[in-house]
C-alpha cells in the first residue's frame, strides 16, 4: 500500500512539473573580452509557472573558457525560482586562449514541487566571443604617453632633440604634465587648464613584425601573462605600442611571418586603425613552421617600398639558424630600419640566475641555454638592426623604449 501511494505520489508530482522547455532562458556575453581576464557570463530565465520550483541549468562550453572559480567548474547552476517567475545566473569564466570560443547547449531541470520528480530538456543556441590580447591598462597607457610621462610607464632612457616639436592641439591638463606647457588664454576661457600638445616627427611609418613560428609556441610561467605562449606576450606588446604610436599620429601596420609571410596590413594612420589591427590578428597560433625573417623581410619589402622603421618580435634561434638570422637583418636593413626583439624564456633566465630551486643539473642546463643565447644575440649585434633581449613581462616597455629612441633619431 505504502509503494502504491509512493508511485502515486511521485506521478503527481511529475504531472505538476512544467516542461523546461516552457521556461524562456536567455544567455548574455560580451564579444570579446581580454586573454586571461574573468568575464560574466550571465543566464536570464524566465518563467512565471515555474515560481517556487528549484531549476538546475548544466552548459555546455567550449574548453578553452574555464569556470574562475575551480570549484564550481562542471557544477550545475541552481536557483528556487522567485514569485514574479524570473532570475539571473550568472558566472565568471576566463578565456585562457585566443581565439573565438562559445557557449553551447543548455540542460535544464526542474523538480517538482513535492521533490520527488525532475523533468528535463536541452535548450539549443550556441554562441560565441573572441578571446583577444587584454592590452592591460591600455588607457592609463595612452593618457601617460600623451602627456610624456614616460618615466611612469618604465622607460628611463629618454633622447630629446631641440627645435623638431610642432604644436598640434589643446588638451586638458593631466597630472605631471610641465606646467609651462599651460595655455593660460585657454585656461581663462574655459576654466580648467588646459595644456599644448606638441607632436615630433609627424607621420613616421612603423610595422610591427611577428613570428608566429615554432619557437614562439613556448609557454611562459610566473607573473603576468602566466601560461601564456611567447606568441601571447609578443602580441599584446606589439597592440600596445600600436595603440601609442597611432595616437602620436604615426601609420602602423602589422605583418605575421612563420616561413612566409602569411598576413600583411598596410601601414595606415588614426586611432580607429587598431581595431583593424586587433581584429586581423587576434586568433594567431604558432605554427609548426621553421621561421625564416629573410624570406619575411623580402616579402615584406616588395609590399612595402618605403623605407619604414620595423619592429621584428622573435625569438633568437641556435648557433646556425642565428647566423641566418644574422644575414636576413643585415639585408634588411638596407631597405629598412629594424629592431629585433628577442623573447626570452624567464623559467630559464630564473634557474640560471639561482632565484628558483631547481637541481644542480637543471641549473646547469639553464646556464647552458643562457650563455648560448647571449653568443647569438651577440652574432645579431652589428648586423644593422637595433637588438633587444626582452623578458616577455617586460617586453611591452622595452619595446616601448626602442620605439622612442628610433623615433627620435
Amino acid at each position: 500500500m505504502l509503494d502504491v501511494a509512493l508511485i502515486a505520489a511521485v506521478v503527481a508530482d511529475a504531472w505538476l512539473v512544467p516542461s523546461p522547455s516552457s521556461l524562456d532562458v536567455r544567455r548574455r556575453l560580451p564579444r570579446r573580452v581580454g586573454q586571461s581576464r574573468p568575464f560574466e557570463r550571465a543566464l536570464r530565465v524566465e518563467g512565471p509557472q515555474a515560481a517556487g520550483l528549484l531549476v538546475e541549468v548544466f552548459e555546455d562550453r567550449d574548453a578553452h573558457l574555464e569556470c574562475a572559480d575551480p570549484a564550481l567548474d562542471g557544477a550545475p547552476e541552481s536557483v528556487v525560482m522567485p514569485r514574479d517567475g524570473a532570475t539571473i545566473l550568472s558566472r565568471d569564466h576566463v578565456g585562457r586562449v585566443r581565439g573565438r570560443f562559445g557557449f553551447g547547449d543548455l540542460r535544464v531541470r526542474v523538480r517538482g514541487p513535492l521533490g520527488l520528480a525532475w523533468r528535463s530538456a536541452r535548450v539549443g543556441g550556441r554562441q560565441e566571443l573572441d578571446v583577444e590580447p587584454p592590452l592591460n591598462d591600455i588607457d592609463h597607457v595612452l593618457a601617460l604617453a600623451a602627456s610624456e610621462r614616460w618615466f611612469d610607464l618604465g622607460v628611463r632612457r629618454m633622447r630629446r632633440r631641440g627645435g623638431q616639436n610642432e604644436f598640434d592641439s589643446l588638451r586638458e591638463y593631466v597630472p605631471g604634465d610641465d606646467p609651462r606647457r599651460v595655455d593660460h588664454k585657454a585656461f581663462a576661457r574655459r576654466g580648467v587648464p588646459i595644456v599644448k600638445e606638441y607632436v615630433e616627427e609627424r607621420g613616421q611609418e612603423l610595422i610591427l613584425l611577428v613570428d608566429t613560428g615554432r619557437r614562439m609556441g613556448v609557454e611562459t610561467t610566473g607573473g603576468r601573462g602566466d601560461g601564456w605562449s611567447k606568441l601571447d606576450h609578443a602580441l599584446d606588446a606589439a597592440l600596445q605600442l600600436a595603440a601609442v604610436a597611432l595616437q602620436a599620429q604615426d601609420r602602423v601596420g602589422v605583418a605575421l611571418f612563420d616561413e612566409r609571410l602569411h598576413t600583411y596590413i598596410a601601414p595606415e594612420k588614426g586611432m580607429r586603425r587598431l581595431e583593424h589591427l586587433r581584429r586581423a590578428v587576434f586568433d594567431a597560433t604558432p605554427s609548426q613552421h621553421e621561421s625564416d625573417l629573410a624570406r619575411a623581410l623580402r616579402q615584406l619589402s616588395s609590399r612595402h617600398r618605403r623605407r619604414a622603421l620595423v619592429l621584428v618580435l622573435s625569438e633568437v634561434a641556435d648557433h646556425y639558424e642565428s647566423q641566418r638570422q644574422r644575414r636576413a637583418l643585415v639585408a634588411g636593413s638596407l631597405r629598412h630600419r629594424l629592431v629585433f626583439a628577442s623573447l626570452d624564456d624567464p623559467a630559464i633566465r630564473r634557474a640560471a640566475e639561482g632565484t628558483d630551486r631547481v637541481r644542480a643539473t637543471e641549473r646547469l642546463a639553464a646556464l647552458t641555454l643562457r650563455d648560448d643565447r647571449r653568443a647569438a644575440l651577440a652574432r645579431l649585434r652589428g648586423s644593422g638592426a637595433r637588438i633587444l633581449d626582452a623578458v616577455p613581462a617586460d617586453s611591452a616597455t622595452e619595446i616601448l623604449a626602442a620605439w622612442l629612441d628610433e623615433r627620435r633619431r
